[in-house]
Formats: structure tokens, C-alpha cells, sequence
């Protein structure tokens, strides 16, 4: 199941449309006009949807529509939080509406139910007979991964959380020990790949600690993580995690904010493009962000979403809302980064 369109606002803060996404799609703007804040919306609404985080919600209002494409189904889920309590929640399959609440009532498939005001219907209705499209749901933000890029470290264990996954959160150590001889050997050959000279990737533990050695050209001694540089860490780590979810099968959907910080022109395009290709190749639908130069010049323009903010107002412009705009750019001979950071869009829309 994929996701096709999606739509979030809370008080402060809120789209004006719902951003459509494709198999692949790079997220790009200026600073603080919100790309993080998009990825990060999809992240909590996956861990309510899991309940992983329902102190959360309690804290805020916020009101979130998800368009998923299952084969011949177009699935749309919306529901509306107001400090803790759910006062709106609707399902439609092809246009049919299945599932109807508001604060007074709540209509599944047509019959009155009455699930508590602090839990969604599919929390409390799980049946994959009888309501085969919330397990489908359900199924979908169980398998939602992501990293946050600009903060893999060498030594985040007590640091900082990288990671954008409801439930999938294993470390370097367990995603390297799971891997057969031929993924590590993959892995080996894209950082050669990246001009970052692996010729060995191995675990090892002794009592309590967990720890992942690299073998590098012309070094004697086996290096820790912690002796990487910040962009070698962050690119391995990336390659090393590319490799696990393959091994664990298909995600619905892989979350990378700010891909390509602290990494150089060579690497940042060879990365960007082992990441693309994989993802296509592999059927795993993904949403990065950047606003990186080199990034932005080797993902197509029909992959992007480009968010503007006008003070609580976030944009999307994209081929679908302005398929023109799009299109006439291919004439004027300028790069991907100019349609960006030119005011062609401006003079245009």
C-alpha cells in the first residue's frame, strides 16, 4: 500500500493542500518553511496510529488526512485530535463512505458504535475479517522507517534519537550481526563506491558491549565508529540501514530528513543516487528532504515538492498543482537548483 497524499495542520502551523508523493520524492525548501515539520507529521500520526506516543497528543491539536493506493482501492483516513480527544474521524474506499464520527456520533459501516472519545475507531475495531481496511492501515504505519541524516553520530546512543520509526529503532550493532556475508559485501563495495576505502565490516562483543569494527585501506587496526569522520559515519550508517530493510523485507515507507548534510559534492551526488535507484529498484516508496545544491541537480523535478510558507501557510508546488510551471522550466535550460532558488517560481505562480 502506498501513500499518495498527505494533509496536516495544528494551530500554529498547517499545509494548504495535501502534498501528493509518487514512488519516490525529494522534499526541498528554504530553511524553516517546513520540510522537517512534514516528515516529522508523518511520524507522529504513524505512532498515534500505533499508539507509541498517545502522551503526545494530548498535548496538541492537529487534524491529519492520509490517501493510500492498494491496487484497485484508493483508501482515504482522516481523523482530528483536539487536546486529547478525537473529534472527528472518516474513512472512504473508492468514494464510499465507511466509517463516520464527530463529537456526537459514530457510524461504522452504516451502525452506531460508541469507542472511547481518547481512541480511534481502528484502535478498538481491529478485525481482519470483518474491517480489512484498518489492519491494512495499521499494517502500513507499522512498517514506516526514517532517520533524521543530520543527526546519525558516531555516539548517539544517550545523545540523540536519529531514527523516524514508530516501533523499528535497532542499532548499528543488531541491523550489522542480522545481515548475510553477501549485504555486507554490498555494503563494502558502495562506500568504495563513496571513495571511503572499507575493505571489512565486522561485529564483535564482548560481555556488555556491542560494537561494529571497520577495516579500512592502509590502516593496521580495525576503527570504531567513533573514529569515522561525521560524513563517513552518517553515509555507512545510511548504506548499512539501505541493506537491513531490504533483508527485512518491504517498508511502506522510508522517512530521510535533511539527506546529504555534511557530506561533499562527490559523495552527496553518488549517495543521492544509490538512494534513488535502490528505492525505485527495490519498490520502496520514499520521501527525503534536502536543501542541498548537489542533491536537488540529480533527482528529477517530477520527484519534488517544493514547500513555501507565507506566516502558518505552507504550499506545495509540485507537477501536480502546477503541471505548467513545471514543464515550461524544461526550456530554459537552466539547472534543477535554479528552478529553486531563482524567482522563477515566484514570477510564475
Amino acid at each position: 500500500m502506498e501513500l499518495t497524499h498527505f494533509f496536516y495542520k495544528e494551530p500554529t502551523w498547517e499545509l494548504t493542500q495535501a502534498i501528493p508523493f509518487k514512488a519516490v520524492n525529494l522534499l526541498v525548501g528554504k530553511n524553516a518553511v517546513g520540510k522537517s515539520k512534514v516528515i516529522a507529521a508523518i511520524f507522529n500520526m504513524a505512532n498515534i496510529i500505533l499508539q507509541q506516543d498517545m502522551p503526545f497528543v494530548s498535548r496538541i491539536s492537529c487534524s491529519s488526512t492520509f490517501s493510500f493506493k492498494d491496487e484497485e482501492e484508493v483508501i482515504e483516513y482522516h481523523f482530528t485530535y483536539q487536546r486529547g480527544i478525537i473529534t472527528e474521524e472518516n474513512l472512504t474506499i473508492n468514494g464510499q463512505n465507511l466509517l463516520n464520527r464527530n463529537e456526537k456520533e459514530t457510524l461504522l459501516e452504516g451502525m452506531p458504535i460508541n469507542p472511547p472519545t481518547d481512541k480511534l475507531t481502528l484502535h478498538v475495531r481491529r478485525d481482519i475479517i470483518q474491517y480489512p481496511y484498518f489492519e491494512k492501515i495499521i499494517t502500513w504505519a507499522e512498517n514506516v522507517y526514517g532517520q533524521r541524516f543530520n543527526e546519525i553520530e558516531a555516539d548517539r546512543g544517550n545523545k540523540t534519537d536519529s531514527f523516524l520509526s514508530p516501533i523499528h529503532k535497532d542499532d548499528l550493532f543488531t541491523m550489522v550481526k542480522s545481515l548475510p556475508s553477501e549485504s555486507i559485501q554490498r555494503i563494502i563495495e558502495q562506500a568504495q563506491n563513496l571513495d571511503y576505502h572499507l575493505e571489512a565490516i565486522k561485529t564483535f562483543k564482548p560481555e556488555r558491549f556491542k560494537i561494529v569494527l571497520f577495516k579500512e585501506k592502509g590502516i593496521k587496526e580495525p576503527l570504531f565508529i567513533s573514529s569515522l569522520s561525521k560524513g563517513m559515519c552518517r553515509a555507512i550508517s545510511l548504506l548499512i540501514q539501505m541493506e537491513y530493510l531490504s533483508a527485512q523485507g518491504k517498508p511502506s515507507l522510508w522517512l530521510i530528513d535533511d539527506l546529504g548534510e555534511g557530506l561533499d559534492y562527490d559523495r552527496t551526488v553518488k549517495l543521492g543516487k544509490l538512494l534513488f535507484d535502490f528505492c525505485h529498484e527495490r519498490g520502496i516508496q520514499l520521501l527525503a528532504s534536502s536543501n542541498d545544491t548537489f542533491l536537488m541537480d540529480i533527482v528529477d523535478l517530477q520527484y519534488w515538492n517544493i514547500l513555501e510558507r507565507k506566516g502558518e501557510k505552507v504550499m506545495p508546488v509540485n507537477t501536480t498543482n502546477s503541471p505548467d510551471l513545471f514543464e515550461d522550466f524544461k526550456f530554459t535550460g537552466l539547472s534543477n537548483f535554479d528552478f529553486f532558488s531563482s524567482d522563477y517560481i515566484s514570477r510564475h505562480t
